[in-house]
């Protein structure tokens, strides 16, 4: 059989020594958990840096594009901004923030605004906005056919949406009257230059007075005209004494003007 020796009994220090060695150990374990709790406080402040808020920044570009199109000649501005995705995460800007818009005809509709922040932390995004221009224009009074020559009282001024016409609107009554129209228009839609055209004044076949210039020097004949003739086209006409056939700017009604 094995024999074991006794142990030899343990005096007072070394008992007191494992004693304090196991207290410390403790100690020392709870400074740990406590350590780590502060980290694990602190650490999610450290992650999530102070963000741009999506709010203001679509306010900014609301009184971005008001103080732009305020400075055109409207009666009226009216502007939506789109929603941003929530889901977006900017850093918050510690500068004034720079816009730029591409709208070169100032006609407004829909568009986007390119927003920077040139920080430290800088981004870029583009905002999408709706903008409505509304403007004085001439628009037709009543019911308007093909080959009318408007009058004045075929017209009337409303406000209207320019946002959603094409260019080439008119204003102007002065610049509508006496024109022709090449084709049908409702009841409140707006003038454009390219629908209008300077009436016919000279008919092919026609007798028309020949005005011809020289320098300051003026002389006046007769003629036929040998083609149809609205104000401000060159038409053929065969001079009545002479026979020649010279090319003539329409003046009025029944009047050529040409240069010798």
């Amino acid at each position: 059989m094995w024999a074991f020796a006794p142990h030899p009994p343990m005096r007072i220090g070394q008992i007191m020594g494992i004693r304090s060695f196991y207290l410390v150990g403790g100690l020392l374990k709870r400074l740990l958990a406590v350590a780590g709790v502060v980290f694990l406080t602190l650490q999610p402040s450290q992650a999530n840096p102070a963000r741009q808020d999506l709010g203001d920044l679509q306010q900014q570009v609301k009184i971005f594009l008001q103080d732009h199109y305020r400075q055109q000649d409207v009666e009226r501005v009216d502007i939506t901004v789109g929603n941003l995705d929530p889901r977006l995460v900017l850093a918050a800007c510690t500068q004034p923030l720079t816009m730029t818009l591409n709208d070169p005809s100032n006609s407004g509709g829909n568009l986007t605004v390119q927003t920077r922040c040139e920080a430290t932390q800088s981004w870029s995004i583009y905002v999408p906005a709706q903008v409505s221009l509304f403007r004085p224009l001439a628009v037709a009074s009543r019911p308007l056919m093909r080959g009318d020559v408007i009058s004045e009282r075929d017209i009337q001024i409303d406000v209207v949406n320019v946002s959603q016409l094409r260019q080439g609107y008119l204003a102007r009554r002065e610049s509508i009257i006496g024109q022709e129209l090449q084709r049908p228009m409702n009841t409140g839609e707006a003038f454009r230059g390219s629908i209008l055209e300077a009436p016919l004044v000279i008919k092919r076949g026609d007798a028309v007075h020949i005005e011809m210039q020289a320098g300051t020097i003026a002389v006046n004949s007769t003629g036929i005209a040998m083609a149809n003739g609205r104000i401000g086209q060159r038409i053929r006409v065969r001079n009545s004494q002479s026979e020649r056939i010279v090319s003539a700017e329409v003046v009025s009604a029944g009047k050529v003007r040409t240069s010798i």
